[in-house]
């Protein structure tokens, strides 16, 4: 029987005068009620290879015995267990849609601890297809067998996905897996976990060596509760490449992060996608969400893009809040799961350094551009330091390119283009600088906080290199000071290794695109 949005809220209020009643077992007669279905947690659905995979299940809130209602799967985070606490909210840092929420909207919940972290057994595999993605078709046959989960067909549950994060990235690789997966609305996640960690051939150190020890400290503590969670041998092995001199990261390991998101899992995804990104997101960059979204946009998959100030990295400007978030979540299974004529909004919405948000019917295309040119010579040098961990700060040596400013306000968005004219000589030719746009109107702010490897290669020939620098929204106005600058290190990627004197030529070109209407 499925739930109505009137009979959820009888249901809410049957349930509060339970509370205030005897209880059921101790009624006898034609009077006698069956109490509301239980939470689960902690059950034990063994997988495809015997591994343990702890599950947690919510009913839906005023679902009654014999009532049935759509579920959705929430995933946790890199390392953590699935939530047990059935009264968490949105988080408004990963724009992460909270159990109580589904529930209170008349959605089942079900949350796991995946495999190598919390109570389950096995070894970390990176949301593998071959593995993590196994485990979630053995959990939605385990959705599909409770008796308050509403079905399409025997075995095949009305089901959605939501989470962040690690708990996004297993919702592609489910959805493109299994066709019982109806709608997903997956946050801050990936497309390539090489172009993540290991851009351009750089090692993203400050978020990959937070991972790495994540993953091994919750596979210690998961051992000391019998549970024998561990990283993979392949995940291992990149941790010892990417944390260890020479910081790189062997055609074995860039190999099998790129096997587990092949350009084919996302072309066959067919269940409605909301993807939620965030603009000063540093481990997973705004182009990682751009390319899912071309991508499954292209099979004519529906897809929306949700941006908000917030994710893995730090919003200097205020969230686009998470009721907005939630919203949007709600509505998307609202239409998706419950059937509902729920209007959606427009199918791109982007916000700026402001907190101002647009819509676009898609990707916004440029119109224009806006310039800078600079030049100057840099010492490359294992001494250099520039920004934070997780996020790119102002370069205090730098070869700075100012931008011309336009005449009036003008939003800027995509992906900078730049040009690099360069010449140097080291022993170790292969080496890389970082590439930033700083605001030096607002504190030499960092846009986006996103800062760029640019490989070079120093033999003492002059070359040129031409490469697109990460994703930014960025409102430019008469008054904005933007400077692109080149610097020999950022902390957000491993230290440079060579030393070396080296000159420089920059071109920075800025995607302007047209003048969006703003989301009330």
């Amino acid at each position: 029987m499925r739930k109505t949005p009137a009979l959820l809220a009888a249901g809410a209020l049957l349930a509060a005068s339970v509370l205030a009643a005897p209880p059921a077992s101790a009624l006898t007669g034609p009077g006698a009620a069956a109490a509301p279905p239980a939470a689960r947690t902690d059950v034990v659905v063994p997988s495809f290879d015997g591994t343990p995979i702890h599950t947690n299940f919510f009913p839906a809130l005023g679902l009654q015995a014999g009532e049935t209602a759509p579920t959705v799967m929430v995933g946790p985070g890199f390392g953590l267990p699935g939530s047990r606490t059935p009264s968490t909210t949105t988080s408004t840092l990963i724009g992460s849609i909270g159990i109580a929420p589904l529930r209170e909207a008349g959605y089942n919940v079900v949350t796991w601890d995946p495999r190598g972290f919390g109570l389950s057994g096995g070894e970390a595999y990176v949301n593998n297809p071959a593995f993590e993605g196994r485990d979630g078709q053995v959990l939605i046959d385990f959705i599909a067998q409770q008796p308050e989960a509403e079905l399409d067909a025997p075995g095949d549950p009305v089901l959605g996905m939501a989470g962040a994060s690690y708990g996004g990235g297993i919702q592609f690789v489910l959805a493109s897996l299994d066709q019982r997966v109806d709608a997903i609305a997956p946050t801050i996640a990936w497309n390539n976990l090489t172009t993540s960690l290991y851009k351009a051939g750089s090692f993203k150190s400050g978020w990959g060596t937070l991972l790495c020890l994540e993953g091994t400290l919750t596979g210690q503590l998961g051992e000391l509760v019998g549970n024998s969670g561990a990283l993979a041998a392949p995940v291992r092995k990149a941790c010892r490449e990417g944390m260890t001199y020479p910081n790189t990261l062997s055609p074995e390991s860039v190999a099998y992060f790129d096997s587990l998101t092949p350009q084919s899992m996302f072309t066959s995804i067919t269940a409605p996608t909301l993807i939620i990104q965030g603009t000063v997101d540093t481990l997973f960059t705004l182009d990682e969400a751009t390319r899912n979204y071309n991508l499954i946009k292209s099979t004519g998959t529906e897809v929306k893009m949700l941006q908000f100030c917030g994710g893995h990295g730090l919003c200097s400007s205020g969230v686009a809040g998470p009721d907005r978030i939630t919203g949007a979540v709600l509505d998307w299974f609202s239409k998706h799961l419950d059937g509902n004529d729920v209007p959606t909004g427009p199918g791109f919405e982007f916000i700026d350094q402001l907190g101002t948000t647009r819509a676009a019917e898609g990707y916004p295309a440029p119109v224009g551009s806006l310039i800078g040119t600079g030049k100057g010579t840099l010492l490359l040098s294992p001494a250099a330091v520039s920004g934070g961990v997780i996020a790119a700060a102002w370069a205090p040596v730098s070869v700075n390119a100012p931008v011309a400013a336009p005449a009036e306000a003008t939003q800027v968005f995509g992906a900078p283009q730049l040009t690099l004219t360069y010449r140097g000589t080291s022993r170790t030719p292969n080496t890389h600088v970082y590439a930033q746009i700083i605001d030096k109107s607002r504190s030499s702010l960092v846009a986006g906080n996103q800062v760029t490897p640019v490989p070079l290669i120093l033999d003492g020939t002059e070359r040129t290199i031409t490469v697109p620098l990460e994703e930014i929204s960025y409102l430019v106005t008469p008054q904005s000071r933007l400077v692109l600058q080149v610097t020999p290190s950022s902390s957000v990627y491993t230290s440079p290794k060579v030393t070396a004197l080296a000159s420089f030529t920059a071109s920075v070109s800025l995607p302007v695109v047209g003048n969006y209407p703003v989301v009330p």
